[in-house]
């Protein structure tokens, strides 16, 4: 018969990894929702521009395009959808894209050699396995503590290691630019843009090129 306090770990363990990746997914997925939701809003608006004028007699210049590159963990697609939001409101000819700011590879390869521990540390404890005799090392006694109180330890150890994954992968960035130009770097500048400063940025950049109709304000 199954001890119930494995049977507990077991429980609370799947309840943690299924929460982690889908707490993934869901930032994935709520990536590619915004990037969805504003490709489908410039591609409305260059609809109805293209419907109501006539067609042009000389070739027309492709449309600005703003780009956002912020970190996912950091909590920052509310910002990203707010100035989303401004820029086709402000100024319906450019389309926004947004992506996340990756890690150095650096800090990726530890967080996946953290992430693999310690899923193999979850299943050694939860069926009592100890690998230390495998590898010619002598047992931990804190691995020991660990194997007599597997609920307390399963716990420790993932939300230890999350931790230090989260802290790998976060990068804390927010950049800004135009058509590869930048705009704005919390990398640089230590903090984020405000609405003011977004708009005026994107002022800036339709003033140094509003000559050649390459914006259209509708403000």
């Amino acid at each position: 018969m199954i001890d119930r306090k494995l049977l507990i770990s077991l429980s609370i363990v799947l309840l943690l990894t299924f929460y982690d990746l889908n707490r993934s997914y869901i930032n994935q997925n709520s990536i590619k929702k915004n990037l969805s939701s504003t490709d489908n809003d410039y591609s409305s608006n260059q609809h109805e521009d293209i419907s109501s004028i006539p067609p042009p007699k000389m070739k027309m210049q492709m449309a600005p395009i703003i780009k956002f590159r912020y970190c996912h963990s950091c909590g920052y697609q509310n910002l990203f959808k707010q100035f989303s939001e401004l820029v086709h409101k402000n100024y319906p000819n450019i389309a926004v894209m947004g992506e996340n700011y990756p890690p150095s590879p650096l800090k990726a390869l530890f967080a996946r050699i953290l992430s693999i521990i310690k899923i193999l540390l979850l299943i050694c404890l939860l069926f009592g396995q100890n690998p230390f005799p495998f590898l010619n090392i002598s047992t931990p006694k804190i691995y020991l503590w660990a194997l007599q109180n597997k609920m307390y330890a399963c716990l420790m150890i993932f939300f230890l290691l999350n931790s230090f994954e989260s802290y790998l992968t976060s990068t804390g960035a927010f950049e800004i630019s135009i058509d590869d130009v930048p705009l704005w770097s919390k990398i640089e500048t230590g903090r984020l843009p405000s609405s003011n400063e977004f708009i005026q940025m994107l002022e800036t950049f339709s003033a140094k090129i509003g000559s050649n109709n390459h914006v259209h304000l509708n403000i």
